[in-house]
């Protein structure tokens, strides 16, 4: 089980791209109103021809490593330059869902508990897992994105009697402006982080579909966020979903059935730490199949790394409203690192090949 097929490849899509769109859907809410759900399906449509555009020129070309693609298509020092880049990328998606996780469990859950103390809770499985063979990921990732599906399932199943669609009409009702590009730039940002999965395509079978694979996960990822979207929207309308930092799980402490079951709140804690534990894992290890040449040391690696983490993240999530604004600049630096850089690289790596296939 040492080779990635395509099949475990649209896991490792669903375990990082929509998790972030989801816990804290208020921060594009307060930039597009009521029409964010038109906005995010824009937006959907400009990622998902990005997506599958790096899809297409890696199972197009049978080049699968992206430390290949960087430096072919540039020359090797730029190449490595923007992988770097790139890598910084990765560190900081890891770090905002680090941050992310301890402060929706703080906010949510647990007020009077100190951030480092969930970080560590965070942080300590996270040693195993990445410390192990690159089987041992696969394996978690296959036993627990396919549930993030379920749970979300279940979640719009119990929550769906609470929603009521006036809240979404009318559509364009204040007409279009700058709303729109700010909004569909935000989205963008973080679906990009569809991005962190492809230093794992090394791994795979050459033998797969996967344009096929990835373009119905993809579909499935934009299922979800749309309907996510109007679900938020038309539960709380857009002026209530705005000023809630983690509308969904306000969204299940509605849940009540038979007059005394409340237990809406466990879909959003799975949802929050497993989401949120996927991308940080699949972000790091990233960092170290980028570099496994390099580092001398994994043990070495994974706790300066930790330790960075902790650090950092600790100070980042002690203020809700310093961490949202941070977070709205962060989508802004995800659009330059995970859609400009790869695609300068994957244009690049495109023109330099067809230049030698002509000689």
């Amino acid at each position: 089980m040492s080779k990635l097929s395509a099949k475990h490849f649209v896991l490792f899509i669903f375990g990082v791209t929509f998790i972030s769109f989801k816990t804290y859907s208020s921060l594009f809410i307060s930039e597009g109103g009521r029409d964010t759900w038109i906005y995010t399906i824009i937006a959907y449509i400009v990622f998902l021809l990005f997506a599958m555009y790096l899809i297409y020129i890696m199972d197009s070309r049978k080049t699968y490593d992206l430390t290949q693609i960087f430096t072919l298509g540039l020359s090797k020092p730029l190449g490595n330059i923007l992988l770097f880049v790139f890598s910084i990328g990765l560190f900081l998606a890891a770090l905002e869902a680090a941050t992310v996780e301890a402060n929706a469990i703080k906010t949510n859950f647990f007020i009077e508990t100190p951030v480092w103390y969930i970080l560590i809770f965070f942080l300590l499985p996270s040693f195993f897992i990445i410390g192990k063979r690159f089987t041992t990921l696969l394996i978690f990732i296959i036993l627990t994105s396919g549930s993030l599906i379920v749970n979300f399932i279940n979640l719009s199943l119990i929550t769906e009697k609470y929603k009521n669609i006036k809240y979404i009409m009318p559509v364009f009702g204040n007409g279009l402006g700058i709303d729109l590009l700010r909004t569909s730039l935000l989205i963008i940002g973080s679906l990009s982080a569809f991005v962190i999965t492809l230093p794992y395509l090394k791994y795979l079978n050459k033998n797969n579909k996967l344009k096929k694979h990835s373009f119905i996960a993809l579909l499935i990822i934009g299922f979800i966020c749309i309907y996510s979207m109007i679900g938020v929207l038309a539960t709380f309308g857009p002026l209530r979903a705005s000023n809630i930092f983690y509308p969904e799980y306000v969204q299940s402490q509605l849940v009540q059935i038979g007059g005394f079951l409340e237990f809406g709140e466990f879909f959003f804690v799975f949802q929050t730490v497993i989401g949120m534990f996927l991308k940080y894992l699949i972000a790091t290890c990233g960092i170290y199949l980028i570099y496994e040449k390099q580092i001398k040391s994994k043990k070495v690696f994974i706790t300066v790394y930790s330790i960075a983490i902790f650090i950092l993240a600790c100070f980042l999530s002690r203020n809700n409203y310093t961490l949202f604004n941070i977070l709205k600049y962060y989508q802004y630096v995800n659009l330059v690192i995970f859609v400009i850089v790869p695609l300068i690289a994957f244009l690049s790596f495109q023109i330099s090949v067809h230049k030698t296939s002509k000689k």
